[in-house]
């Protein structure tokens, strides 16, 4: 008994084992105390790049010969369709909710961060081929050449954009403008100039809080830059027609509603002959990056509803200006919906496309298909303004009609009688015209046109004089104050009754 009492473990002895054991099956790493546990499944690798049905059916057909694009990604505008670059003028809460920050002392309209993309629609190979995570990219154009890329660009930590070329492999990069102005939505022109939207203009929209960029053009290395359009608010996206003319929105309301009529027009590269293309006597669409559909001679744009929508998003639709610039009937929706923006066409059924889900191609009925979309990372960031990567023709040349040594602008008019709404006039009935310029408005904080009428102008007509008309209706006018100045005239009897007032004409030096 007591040999084997002297053999039994005390019990603080097997209390010590046990809390040694204890200790030891706590410690052990869970992999080894868990002999059941599975490793974790590694993720899928993603399944190798590959056109879908409707991108290889462009690539065989309409696109053959096409095997890459240029797009850009930036952080989307979240006010007017106009508001993507610039300062608000005020502190009101607009710029406070729609703004992107505060700095010098104003709200900003725009969005930090940006890069330039090229994409290989065959194999899905992606190049950053400028990226900057502060700054901010926009409106590419390729040359004609197919070497180099036309584009906005504003550097991190600047507050312009200013025009960009660059080669398409990424060297060369080289500022075309400077100053502390804007300048956007550039396009190169056939002689060589390259015609851009710019807020060289020094004025904010008169029923709103931001920056107007009107139509300038300069020389291929930027310099010698001048104004070519004197609209008191918005022009946008000139792009150049195969006949030589430059295509643009411009925003009108003189004497009209302010939110209506954002319509077609154009003008020669050097700011003559500037006239209505289509739509501008019916308002609540917003015209938008209207191109030529190659082989033919219609238009593809965005319809945006109203007003306008945020980065222009809209319908896309087909315009064929055969019938005149009144005729609805001669537009058609090609999209059922209205979040679709920059149409670029191939062909009158194959369209680049973006929305803010990513890039897409489009046939004539609006079926579409996505190429590309950004990571889940990037959501803060959406894809812009695609182009195809390739040489393209240059479009007819349209030789200067100006002569920038003279001050004295000159207005000819062949017949009075003859345009819209002009058939209740007789021949011989009017006699003189009254012209009006409007003067430009640096701001209006009301956002309405109080301070100066109820329901009427935003800005003040200056009286220029009168300009007789001949009995063919013909009529010709010479003055140092035409030049550069949104012109108006009133049609009058030889009681000088109004008649008939014209909304605006354009008149380059």
């Amino acid at each position: 008994m007591n040999a084997l009492a002297g053999n039994r473990p005390s019990a603080i002895g097997i209390s010590a084992a046990l809390a040694c054991l204890v200790l030891m099956v706590i410690c052990l790493p869970p992999a080894v105390a868990d002999t059941d546990s599975k490793p974790e499944a590694k993720p899928a690798p993603a399944p190798p790049y590959e056109p879908g049905p409707m991108l290889k059916r462009f690539l065989d057909g309409p696109m053959a010969g096409l095997d890459e694009i240029i797009f850009a990604v930036r952080v989307p505008g979240r006010d007017h369709w106009y508001v993507t670059f610039g300062n608000y003028a005020d502190h009101s809460k607009y710029p406070k909710d729609r703004g992107f920050k505060m700095e010098d002392g104003v709200y900003w309209g725009y969005g930090d961060g940006g890069r330039l993309c090229r994409m290989n629609l065959r194999t899905g190979k992606l190049i950053a081929i400028l990226e900057d995570p502060t700054g901010g990219v926009r409106d590419p154009q390729v040359h004609y050449d197919g070497k180099k890329i036309l584009f906005s660009y504003r550097k991190g930590g600047t507050h312009p954009f200013h025009l960009y070329e660059i080669n398409i492999d990424g060297s060369g990069l080289k500022q075309l403008t400077d100053g502390p102005d804007d300048d956007i939505e550039a396009t190169y022109c056939p002689d060589g100039s390259i015609v851009f939207c710019s807020s060289r203009c020094r004025r904010f929209v008169n029923c709103w809080y931001t920056r107007v960029a009107t139509i300038y053009r300069c020389d291929g290395d930027g310099k010698n830059i001048r104004i070519l359009s004197s609209n008191n608010d918005h022009d946008n996206t000139p792009w150049m027609l195969p006949d030589g003319r430059v295509l643009y929105m411009r925003w009108e309301y003189v004497d009209r509603s302010q939110v209506h009529f954002h319509h077609l027009w154009t003008m020669n590269p050097d700011g003559t002959g500037q006239m209505v293309y289509y739509g501008n006597m019916h308002g609540s669409i917003s015209m938008l990056d209207a191109k030529p559909i190659p082989g033919t001679n219609k238009v593809v744009s965005s319809f945006s509803p109203g007003h306008g929508r945020a980065e222009h998003l809209g319908f896309v639709s087909i315009i064929d200006p055969r019938n005149g610039p009144d005729d609805k009937s001669f537009a058609r929706n090609v999209t059922k919906h209205s979040h679709w923006k920059d149409p670029y066409a191939i062909s009158e059924e194959c369209f680049l496309v973006a929305s803010p889900q990513g890039l897409f191609v489009m046939d004539g009925q609006g079926n579409h298909e996505l190429i590309y979309k950004l990571p889940d990372s990037e959501k803060q960031f959406q894809c812009h303004e695609p182009r195809p990567l390739r040489p393209r023709p240059r479009e007819r040349i349209i030789p200067p009609r100006t002569k920038l040594t003279k001050t004295t602008g000159r207005l000819v008019l062949e017949d009075i009688y003859d345009g819209r709404k002009m058939s209740g006039l007789k021949p011989g009935q009017v006699k003189k015209l009254l012209v009006l310029g409007q003067l430009p408005k640096p701001v209006n904080f009301s956002g309405g046109m109080q301070p100066l009428s109820i329901g009427g102008t935003f800005t003040l007509a200056q009286i220029f004089g009168t300009v007789p008309v001949e009995p063919d209706g013909s009529a010709y006018g010479s003055s140092e104050k035409f030049c550069n100045i949104k012109l108006g005239y009133q049609l009058s009897a030889i009681s000088y009754q109004p008649l008939k007032t014209a909304l605006f004409c354009g008149v380059s030096g």
